[in-house]
Parts: structure tokens; C-alpha cells; sequence
């Protein structure tokens, strides 16, 4: 089918009707069968590892560090125990330039069982645990000498060797394995791992510049850190083929947990207990809310629903850490004809923006295009935002321009397997507001969509 005749099933009409009364039960509501277990998840790495060379190789840098959540998780495919507790940089993802050295995490002996369960393909790993005598590292002249590493923390438990599971060996054998290998700290075990990649006189990325002060507070100082941030951006705006294998699930799931939501709003719903809809039902999907937006970022205009009154309606959940993104327009009950208008015009809007989407093209050509299409319907451009931005790890997952002492948004050119969206939100205080939005990936000659692109109007 071609990208126009996609978009025209998808779009004509632009209104869906739900049952009156939307109270729905859980039953009656079930996900998918598909949905309706934990979700499968690729265990392969999630870093476009040809195309970070390049952009490694334009920008003249011989490896990148990760000390972010999000940059770390990306490089290593791990998700640090402590980084839940919120445990001041317990992880460090290594991505060397020479493909022929293999890239490595940093992280606590902690994570080690947890790792040793090989859920997923993980880079070497480099484990620190504390130091055995920390008192010697009072004078500040001895910080260059690493200190012994205790064998202790994270270490073996009592067991009793006849009862354990094949999990609990491989537990126990990580363990033993790295008794003569633990370093002392974060810092010097990211020293080590430097070493190890081939990377101790490089001129890394790092995505956080204290990466430096930590290795300079150790005499690790041969290595040169360039701020890298926006390197790390340019690299996760492409996605790889796993990636992309997320990014449709998670596209798939959260339109059907929004779905799901909005045919359960009644008149008098509040935000927070709209809110919890969702939350249960991306669960139920093996997802996790993010959050959602109802009515605008200061909630609904009159603290609760109203019928006739139109809602935006956007949301945003999370699988494997990647994000899924819709929007839509609610009303409850029969929709004004300035609605049913309104509702039109940010169809077409988006229906230019989408034939636009291929490579080569620009953030302001689709906003350019949009525009046009909704300023020939004689609405004031200045009532619909035309936003487009790419969606991943994070939910606004790209580079911003260099050269600039501050965050300014880049007019990007698309490429393909890039993935994204375009807000098209409208808000008319004193009346409502609407939005559409659906997450497409861009391909060799166009786009396609990772979900059922359906109508723009949904009446509850």
C-alpha cells in the first residue's frame, strides 16, 4: 500500500465512536493476547554500532564514556540495581573507536548476580566493591596507588551447596571469579576498563564532564574528555535494528493502553484518576506509564472532565526503557462543529507533515508543509504547534545545535531508520483543546507507521 492510500484509511472520517456510557468493564476492556504477558524483549545490544564509528570518526574521538542512565543502559544494555536507589554514579558504559577492542561495563559487585543471569548480551565487565583500608587514603598524595579492593562487599552469601538452583551456581561462580579482580572504587575500576580498551592516552566523549574529575582525582590523566553529550544524541538518533524492534512494540502497546484509557473517561474524571487508568493498563501491557497529559500541561480547564468539551489527550509509556508516543483528541458526547473543524484541520495538517517524512528532509519542511496544508483551511496558524521530534531512549531523543552556549532545538535532516513523531497540539482557552500525534519511522523513500495511524477525533 502507498504511503498517501495509508494515511487516507487511516485518516478519513477522523472520528471514532465509542460506546455511550464508557464505563467498561476490565473484561470486557482485556488487551490483545499479545499484550497481556510480560513482554519479550530482544536480548541483543542496542548501540547502531556503524554508524557511531562514523559519527565518532567525524567528530576525532577515540572512544565514548557513559556515566548517564540513559547513555550507560544504551552502551552496555545495563540497567544498574543501584541506579534505582539513586546511588551517585554506580555504572560507566565504555564504546571504544577500534572495533577490534571490546567495549565494557563498569559496576558494582552488586550488579554481579544479576548480570551472571545473562538476560541479555552484556559487554566485559569491570567490578569494583570499597576499599579494604580506606584510612591511608586520608593523605591525598597515595590516590594515584590504587587501593586494595575488600572481597567482602557484594560477595558471597551463606549457601548450602546441595540445594542450589543452576541460577544460584552462576551466581556463586561470578563471585568466585572476580575475587582477585574487584577494584576499589568506581574510579579506579573506569581506569582499569580505559586501560583495558585501549583507551588510556585516547581523547574519549563523555556525556558528563565530572568524568574527568574523576579520573584526574586518581592521577588517571593522560586520557583526554571532551564534552560529549550531544555526541552521544547524534549517535541514539539513528536506531539499530533491535532498537527499532522496541521502538514498534512499545509504539503498538502504548496506543493500545491509551486507547484502552479513553474508553474508560467518563464526565467528572479527574486527571489523577485518569492518570491511574493508564498507569493499569500499560502495566497490564508489560509497560510502564511515564505520563500523560490531559486537557494540557495544567490538566483539564476545569478540574474534571467535561461533556462537550474537547480534551488533548497525550501519552507516554516505557518498555526496555524506550519510549512509546500518541495523541489524540477526546470529547465526551456529541462534538461541537468547531471541534469536528478543528479535529480536520490538524488531520491535514499531518497528513502533509507525513508525506514529507523521508530522508533528506528537514524539521522545517515538515513544519513549513504542515502549515501550509492548515493555513489553506483558514484557521490562524499561531492555534496548532507543529513540533516534530525524534522519540527512544528518551521521550525527545536528539541532538540540539552546537556552538551554542545553551540548549537550542537543531533543524534536523531525517535519515533513515530514524524514529519520531510530530505534535500538532491545540489549546483555546475558554474552550478546549485537541492534539494528534503518532510515532513513524523513517525508511529508505519515505516513512512508515509503528502504529495504526486512526482518526483524529475519538467520542466517548
Amino acid at each position: 500500500m502507498k504511503r498517501r492510500d495509508i494515511l487516507k484509511s487511516a485518516l478519513v472520517g477522523g472520528t471514532m465512536i465509542a460506546a455511550p456510557g464508557c464505563a467498561t468493564s476490565v473484561e470486557a476492556n482485556a488487551p490483545p493476547k499479545e499484550y497481556s504477558m510480560p513482554p519479550v524483549i530482544d536480548p541483543g545490544r542496542l548501540t547502531n554500532e556503524p554508524w557511531a564509528r562514523q559519527v565518532m570518526r567525524q567528530a576525532g574521538v577515540d572512544g565514548l564514556v557513559a556515566m548517564s542512565d540513559v547513555n550507560v543502559f544504551y552502551l552496555t544494555n545495563y540497567h544498574s540495581f543501584l541506579n534505582k536507589m539513586q546511588v551517585p554514579n554506580p555504572s560507566f558504559g565504555i564504546f571504544p573507536l577500534d572495533e577490534h577492542r571490546q567495549s565494557a561495563l563498569v559496576a558494582s559487585s552488586v550488579d554481579q548476580w544479576a548480570i551472571s543471569n545473562a538476560e541479555k548480551d552484556y559487554p566485559s565487565l569491570v567490578a569494583y566493591s570499597m576499599p579494604a583500608d580506606w584510612r591511608p587514603y586520608l593523605d591525598r598524595g597515595t590516590w594515584s596507588t590504587a587501593p586494595d579492593a575488600s572481597q567482602e562487599f557484594g560477595s558471597i552469601w551463606p549457601s548450602t551447596p546441595a540445594s542450589l538452583s543452576e541460577r544460584e551456581q552462576s551466581w556463586l561462580a561470578a563471585g568466585e571469579q572476580s575475587r582477585d579482580t574487584l577494584e576499589a572504587s568506581p574510579a579506579y575500576a573506569l581506569a582499569r576498563a580505559l586501560r583495558e580498551c585501549g583507551l588510556e592516552k585516547g581523547r574519549i566523549a563523555v556525556d558528563d564532564m565530572r568524568i574527568a574529575d574523576l579520573l584526574n582525582s586518581i592521577g588517571f590523566d593522560r586520557v583526554t574528555c571532551i564534552e560529549g553529550d550531544n555526541l552521544f544524541r547524534k549517535i541514539r538518533v539513528i536506531k539499530s535494528d533491535v532498537e527499532i524492534a522496541h521502538m514498534r512494540r512499545i509504539a503498538r502497546v502504548n496506543q493500545d493502553a491509551s486507547m484502552a484509557t479513553i474508553r474508560q473517561i467518563q464526565p467528572g474524571a479527574t486527571h489523577a484518576e485518569i492518570n491511574q487508568i493508564f498507569a493499569h493498563e500499560a502495566a497490564r501491557r508489560g509497560a510502564t506509564a511515564m505520563w500523560l497529559v490531559a486537557g494540557g500541561v495544567g490538566g483539564l480547564p476545569n478540574a474534571q472532565c467535561i461533556e462537550g468539551e474537547p480534551i488533548l489527550f497525550d501519552a507516554v509509556c516505557q518498555s526496555n526503557n524506550y519510549h512509546g508516543d500518541f495523541g489524540r483528541t477526546v470529547c465526551i458526547g456529541e462534538p461541537s462543529k468547531k471541534l469536528q473543524k478543528r479535529a480536520a484541520l490538524i488531520r491535514a495538517g499531518w497528513q502533509a507533515a507525513f508525506e514529507m517524512m523521508r530522508p533528506g528532509a528537514r524539521y522545517s519542511d515538515i513544519q513549513r508543509v504542515a502549515r501550509s496544508a492548515m493555513k489553506k483551511t483558514g484557521l490562524p496558524e499561531a492555534r496548532i504547534g507543529v513540533t516534530p521530534h525524534s522519540v527512544g531512549l528518551q521521550h525527545t531523543d536528539e541532538p540540539y545545535r552546537d556552538g551554542l552556549p545553551f540548549t537550542v532545538k537543531d533543524d534536523l535532516v531525517l535519515r533513515e531508520n530514524m524514529t519520531m513523531t510530530v505534535d500538532f497540539p491545540s489549546m483555546e482557552l475558554g474552550w478546549g483543546s485537541c492534539h494528534l500525534e503518532d510515532l513513524i519511522r523513517i525508511t529508505s523513500d519515505g516513512a512508515e507507521p509503528l502504529a495504526s495511524m486512526d482518526g483524529a477525533l475519538i467520542v466517548v
